[in-house]
């Protein structure tokens, strides 16, 4: 008896892991994309320097713009697709472009240096609350809001 009830529980175990695996593997996704979504564009540079990965924290960059996201968020899944709940790690996303920085914590010239512009108060007008911290906090309301149930 004692050798079924130890592998009712390692089954249990499994779907459990998997379960909260296939869960957290979403819940990065979704954050990642509304960073991705929230990121302002022109040219689309920005946005397409999105970087994800499990093993460290990305350093990369590239010239080209992608006003869609897409391939930052081909990156997030790239990235995913090696997520293993069970080797405890780390995803990261970090993006490298100088300006990042400026648009995420509001840090450009106020007033605008040519009296108008795409900015208020120093922040973008499209990502007044930045893009990152806006989407993480999201998401930890989402997980606060999933314990509580």
């Amino acid at each position: 008896m004692s050798l079924a009830f130890g592998k009712r529980m390692e089954d249990l175990h499994i779907r459990v892991n998997n379960r909260v695996t296939k869960r957290l593997k979403q819940l990065i996704r979704r954050t990642a994309k509304g960073v991705i979504d929230a990121t302002p564009y022109e040219t689309g540079r920005l946005k397409n320097n999105w970087y994800s990965s499990m093993n460290g924290f990305p350093r990369s960059t590239n010239k080209s713009g992608d006003v869609s996201g897409k391939a930052s968020l081909g990156r997030v899944d790239k990235a995913l697709a090696k997520f293993d709940l069970k080797k405890n790690q780390t995803f990261y996303m970090a993006n490298n472009l100088p300006y990042a920085r400026v648009v995420e914590f509001g840090l450009y010239p106020n007033p605008p240096k040519k009296g108008k512009g795409k900015t208020a108060n120093g922040f973008s007008k499209k990502a007044p609350a930045g893009m990152a911290r806006i989407n993480i906090r999201k998401a930890v309301a989402e997980i606060r809001a999933g314990v509580k149930k």
